[in-house]
Parts: C-alpha cells; sequence; structure tokens
C-alpha cells in the first residue's frame, strides 16, 4: 500500500535544550552494548537492553529519577529467578490502561504483571495465543505492543521468512488477531527490513504513528488504517541496493532514531546521519501532534543520542551510547 502525502502544516517554534549527565547508583550495570528500549512512569525509568556476552538476551531494569541530585537508582534486574534463570529472555515494558507498567515476552507473547520488587507475576495469557484466529501466518515475535484497555492490545507483527509488517490489534477475549495496515514507505519496498521504525500509540486519539528508521517521515493512522497525516522532514536517502547486503541499516543514513509519547504529542528523536557519525554529529527532536502537526523542534542537542523516553513536555531521559543524560528545554530568546 503506497501512501499519499497528506499536506501537514509545521509551526516554525523551536526550543532550546541543556543536557546533564546523569550519575548512577545503587546494583551496578553491567556492560550495555545496546539499549532497546526506555519508558518513563512517573519518576521509574524502565530500560531494555542487550549486554556485552549475553547472546542477544535482553534485560529490564528499572531506575529511580532523582530530578534534584540528577542521578538515576537502579535495582536489580526484573524477573531473575534466584537460580540465575529469567522469566522472560527478550522482555518488552509497555504502559497498561491502570496507569501501572507490563511486560510482554517478545518471543512467545506471554504478557506479565510487575509486582513489587522485581518479581513478574503470570497472567498466563499470551497476546497470540494457540487458538488465536489470524488473518495469515505471522512469526511470534512481536513488536512496540500498547495496550487499548483490557484485554485489547496494538501491535507490530511480521510475515515469516522477511515478509511485510503491519499495524495489528489483538483481542484475547475474542482470540482475534485483525490488521489495521501495512507498514511501508512505498509499494516498490514491501518487506519489513527497509520500513524498521517505532510504533507509538494514544488511546485519548486513537490513533497509531509510525516512525521510519531509514526514511524522514511519521506517518498517523486511525485504528480502522484511515490516513491522518504524514511528517516529512527530509529527503528520501535510502538505497533499494543496499538489501542485498548484510546489514542495509551500516549503509544508509538513519533517520527517526526513536519515538516517546504522551497522549498528546508524539516525541520524535531525528538524526539525518549514518552510524558512523553518531559519535560526533548530533541529533535533534520533534514534538508532532496527533494530527501530523510538527509544533515544536528542539536545537543544541551537544550529545549523542540513541534512545529518548520522555518525563514531561519539557524533560527527556536520553541512552547515549556510554551513559544516561537527562534533557531539559529552556526558551530561545
Amino acid at each position: 500500500m503506497a501512501f499519499a502525502w497528506l499536506t501537514v502544516s509545521s509551526a516554525n517554534a523551536q526550543t532550546a535544550v541543556e543536557t546533564i549527565e546523569l550519575g548512577l547508583t545503587g546494583e551496578n550495570l553491567f556492560g550495555i552494548r545496546h539499549m532497546t528500549e526506555m519508558k518513563v512512569l512517573g519518576d521509574t525509568l524502565f530500560i531494555v537492553y542487550e549486554r556485552d556476552g549475553g547472546h542477544g538476551q535482553r534485560f529490564l531494569r528499572r531506575a529511580t529519577i532523582d530530578k534534584t541530585n540528577n542521578v538515576l537508582v537502579f535495582g536489580p534486574e526484573i524477573g531473575k529467578y534466584d537460580n540465575g534463570y529469567y522469566q522472560s529472555y527478550l522482555p518488552y515494558p509497555f504502559f497498561g490502561d491502570d496507569g501501572r507498567m507490563h511486560v510482554i515476552s517478545q518471543d512467545d507473547g506471554e504478557i506479565y504483571e510487575v509486582e513489587a520488587g522485581n518479581a513478574l507475576y503470570r497472567t498466563k495469557r499470551y497476546l497470540i495465543g494457540v487458538d488465536c484466529k489470524l488473518p495469515f501466518a505471522i512469526s511470534q515475535y512481536v513488536q512496540d505492543v500498547s495496550m487499548m484497555g483490557s484485554g485489547r492490545y496494538v501491535f507490530i507483527g511480521r510475515e515469516p521468512r522477511g515478509g511485510r509488517q503491519y499495524a495489528m490489534t489483538a483481542n484475547l477475549d475474542s482470540a482475534c488477531v485483525d490488521t489495521v495496515c501495512h507498514i511501508s514507505v512505498s509499494e516498490d519496498l514491501p518487506s519489513w527490513i527497509p520500513n524498521v521504525g517505532e510504533l507509538s500509540y494514544s488511546s485519548k486519539y486513537n490513533r497509531l504513528a509510525f516512525a521510519y528508521r531509514m526514511h524522514p517521515v511519521v506517518e498517523i493512522r486511525g485504528l480502522d488504517g484511515t490516513p491522518v497525516g504524514t511528517v516529512k522532514v527530509g529527503e528520501c536517502t535510502f538505497s533499494p541496493e543496499t538489501l542485498d547486503e548484510a546489514d542495509s541499516e551500516d549503509l544508509n543514513p538513519c533517520h527517526f532514531m526513536d519515538v516517546s509519547n504522551t497522549q498528546d504529542y508524539i516525541y520524535a528523536l531525528y538524526w539525518g546521519y549514518g552510524h558512523a557519525d553518531a559519535a560526533y554529529l548530533y541529533p535533534m527532536m520533534y514534538k508532532i501532534d496527533w494530527t501530523g502537526i510538527i509544533v515544536d523542534r528542539t536545537v543544541g542537542i551537544d550529545i549523542p543520542l540513541y534512545r529518548i523516553a520522555v518525563c514531561d513536555d519539557d524533560t527527556f531521559i536520553g541512552w547515549t551510547g556510554d551513559g544516561f543524560a537527562m534533557i531539559r528545554k529552556r526558551a530561545v530568546p
């Protein structure tokens, strides 16, 4: 499905920021090789990461955000048994409609509740159950899960063997998965590989936003798949010839590297350069409403950023590749 470019207005507002390195206390963090997810709930930061020698396993931790002293106070790994095994090897945290953080195991779709302390409670419910009705065959691996209501979820599902990816909904009570839309920037690039990115959801507006990593595009749709708005902030740079290479992402500039959202706004971390340049070129952030209007953009970020998590409209936590930073907005004179 090709997307028609919708005319989207853009505000001229821009906001300067200050960046503050955050100290780390509490439980020790082992060598982080790759940060895969960051979310903030109240005064708590949840992170998911791969570490050196972890063989692809992902680890879930949480930290209390001490904004007064600019410190993150980390607790132990969540979901780790006393014998060293883990309840989930691919945990993914998501916001529940009860105001709490929940966790899904991305490899088998089992849903957990986060208990006091660092245990995960098994709900014995799965996003895609054994008897679930599917529109077509999809992989067990699920991405970017959000909760819409009791027993109802939205997520990214993929066809097996490098096929297409879709925004999908799941109803656990009726054991049914439905398709919202095919996620692809162009009919000429139908598979998921050139269309990787991040999916966000607002229950207030009942809309989805998808930010493409290798294209300068954010698309917003209703849950019926209807286009609402498209934001395009630069020229298309993706080279289809690189799809024959082992890692096409390393051979193309990256655009929207990460997204964090509230019910009212989408905050999109934008690069416009490749991984090889990430150590000395700095990103910016776009603030986009759920109609596709850019209402603000940041200037003056002076550190590398790979992941972001919004605390409130004025404050973010970012992963710099070797530490955490707080990014605070300040008005431009």
